[in-house]
């Protein structure tokens, strides 16, 4: 690194002689977007900046985590950048570092232009270090009094701490100290402080009609505190106490069936139950603006997201379908690109849930009896594992992992899969062959 940075500020140097320029550079952090964001050991941290001068000949960026104070650097990070102006850079951060204590941590973004001009932007997030993660799996159940319990399992114990009474729910999210269920049949999401078991808040929408269940997923929303909800006549974002920060909705006769972010772009995918066909519709959760709507040229399995892709196509979301195999799609355009066709045999899941991106590169998905793991490319390449059992459902975590709930006949299983691992890891914990949804919380 220390070598690097001589080498880069020798360039700078260079740069620097030819003129006098005496205007600061103007640099803009895109993502976080807001202070406050949870992250945590483990998480890999993507920081996405704009830089600007009104000179030609560019300068160096610094990306910094700082401590607390803001002033002590725990890492840093260090480029050249060309020309008057730069698309959105991307740098991201390993937070692995065991010695890092939980605190508020800073990030800073530094700009020099060739003239040494500085400018900088910095985002304040709240970091959860590897001591004080508390590594719960959770699991929601469906009782057969027609509510729903919670299962605690702390630390890997085989045996869990049951908080029963909960409204019949089928999905379950974790944000924050609180846990979303949405409901089974209402357009209801409930949520539950994860300290004291206790509902304390509720999200409904009374403009939400179609077949059940009427909320059909939720997630954490991960750019910062609180959870995305799709229903059956639109998405809307809440924070943990369930205030509403975000809404679209959908016209008829559209219907919502997934939802996932790319950066702060909130991508909904949405069914036209009457003809079969497919769109994905796109908005700024920052600023509200509108992408276009995408018309997918065939009916599609699964989507997911992919920011870091490098398959030489623009697009930061992938579709799969039986036809069509992978499509690379830039939401910011509607431009789509068909890449390969899919690796492993035999039909993909009808469940839609069944698919997600790894690693910010890589498309999961099931197909047959295989698991696969494919890269985004021209080229069908990846690999594939054989499942025993049925995978129930799939869901992308912040920190580029994936994790599955697996019915293995009379017993579930939760599943792990990090980017860099080659294969994944069943725990051998026995859920309950009435669990719906899964979430390890450990933020």
């Amino acid at each position: 690194m220390i070598s690097t940075a001589l080498a880069l500020w020798a360039v700078f140097f260079l740069l620097g002689c030819e003129g006098r320029d005496k205007e600061s550079p103007a640099v803009q952090i895109i993502a976080p977007a807001y202070d406050g964001m949870d992250a945590q050991f483990g998480d890999v941290l993507f920081i996405q900046f704009t830089a600007t001068d009104d000179r030609d000949d560019g300068g160096i960026w610094t990306v910094e985590l700082r401590k607390g104070d803001g002033v002590s650097v725990r890492a840093s990070q260090i480029g050249l950048w060309q020309g008057s102006e730069i698309d959105t850079l991307v740098v991201p951060f390993g937070l692995n570092s065991s010695s890092w204590p939980t605190e508020t941590m800073t990030i800073a973004v530094v700009i020099d232009d060739a003239a040494g001009n500085r400018g900088a932007d910095f985002r304040e997030f709240d970091y959860t270090s590897s001591a004080d993660l508390p590594n719960v799996l959770a699991a929601l159940t469906e009782e057969a009094d027609g509510t729903s319990s919670i299962l605690s399992f702390e630390d890997g114990s085989s045996e869990g701490d049951a908080a029963a009474g909960f409204p019949l729910s089928h999905d379950l999210a974790y944000a924050d100290g609180f846990y979303a269920l949405a409901d089974a049949e209402d357009a209801t999401v409930h949520l539950i402080n994860r300290q004291t078991m206790a509902l304390e808040n509720t999200w409904n929408s009374a403009q939400s009609t179609g077949t059940l269940p009427l909320v059909r997923r939720v997630h954490a929303l991960g750019i910062q505190a609180g959870f995305t909800i799709v229903h059956a006549s639109g998405l809307a974002i809440i924070n943990p106490t369930g205030a509403l920060l975000f809404e679209r909705f959908s016209e008829a006769p559209w219907s919502p069936i997934d939802a996932c972010f790319s950066g702060n772009t909130c991508v909904l995918w949405e069914k036209n139950e009457a003809s079969s066909t497919h769109r994905l519709r796109s908005w700024n959760f920052v600023t509200g603006a509108t992408g276009p709507i995408i018309n997918l040229a065939a009916e599609s399995q699964g989507f997911g997201a992919v920011p870091a892709q490098t398959s030489g196509s623009a697009g930061t979301i992938f579709v799969i379908s039986e036809t069509g195999g992978i499509t690379l799609i830039d939401v910011a355009t509607g431009n789509m690109q068909d890449l390969c066709g899919l690796i492993g045999s035999g039909s993909l899941y009808g469940n839609e849930y069944t698919s997600a991106g790894i690693g910010g590169e890589q498309a999961v998905y099931v197909r047959g009896e295989q698991l696969c793991r494919q890269d985004i490319g021209p080229v069908s390449s990846g690999s594939t594992l054989p499942i025993e059992g049925d995978i129930i459902g799939m869901r992308s975590r912040n920190d580029g992992s994936i994790h599955m709930l697996l019915d293995e006949g009379g017993v579930q299983r939760f599943v792990s899969w990090s980017p860099a691992e080659a294969a994944p890891f069943e725990s051998d914990l026995a859920l309950p062959i009435n669990t719906k949804a899964i979430w390890l919380v450990n933020e």
